[in-house]
């Protein structure tokens, strides 16, 4: 990740996981190796992986799992046998296994969010936990390699209900990526939405000339050396 602490953001785009989880939202109860954001969400693409470390021995295929009835995306580790992998069912039908394993449930489980189409301002996160007896609240988040709890939650529904906010603002330039991995205790939850923007175009070639500047001086350091 590269902070942008001096870009300015355009008008921020909410994608709005929730939503679009829900039957007849557009996408559905549906499963993804790898899921873009773009076309389905209007703004700039974001590439989504899920990633768990207690899966069983050998298997390195986890999914990204959008969720009926008011959730969002989680993390699958094991799809059913026949499930649409890669497809957008719009319905409700369970393409998991098993079926209670498709939230955020533990240390163990990852999303990682890749900027491909330009450099982006990750504005905002929203999180619920409403397929757990535990509230959002009860949860923390590392994200970006900061850890965010209840203190840094806002009550805010995009759509639906039970959802918190977590303001953040980094940047991440075209290439790179973050992960939000729930810590120890987090109930069983999903991401809502998420804000993003557009870091805009000379701010984007600002950042690119900072680094090829910083990689001559280290060249010129290293030939002095």
């Amino acid at each position: 990740m590269l902070s942008l602490g001096m870009a300015t953001a355009g008008s921020a785009a909410t994608y709005d996981f929730l939503a679009a989880a829900n039957a007849g939202g557009g996408i559905g109860e549906s499963i993804y190796a790898t899921y873009d954001t773009s076309p389905f969400f209007t703004g700039p693409n974001l590439r989504i992986t899920a990633s768990a470390t207690d899966d069983n021995a050998g298997d390195t295929e986890q999914f990204v799992y959008f969720d009926n009835n008011n959730a969002g995306i989680g993390v699958c580790k094991d799809a059913t046998s026949g499930a649409a992998i890669g497809t957008a069912t719009n319905g409700g039908g369970n393409q998991c296994d098993p079926a209670s394993d498709d939230g955020i449930t533990s240390v163990s489980e990852t999303l990682t969010i890749e900027a491909t189409e330009t450099s982006v301002i990750i504005e905002a996160l929203w999180f619920n936990a409403n397929h757990d007896n535990d509230p959002v609240t009860s949860a923390s988040y590392m994200i970006n390699g900061v850890t965010y709890d209840s203190g840094d939650m806002v009550p805010d529904n995009v759509s639906g209900t039970g959802n918190y906010r977590i303001d953040l603002g980094f940047a991440l330039a075209l290439g790179d990526s973050f992960s939000i991995t729930p810590t120890d205790g987090s109930p069983n939850s999903y991401m809502s939405a998420i804000a993003v923007s557009a870091v805009p175009v000379p701010a984007a070639g600002l950042l690119l000339l900072t680094a090829l500047g910083g990689l001559g001086l280290a060249r010129r350091r290293r030939r002095a050396a």
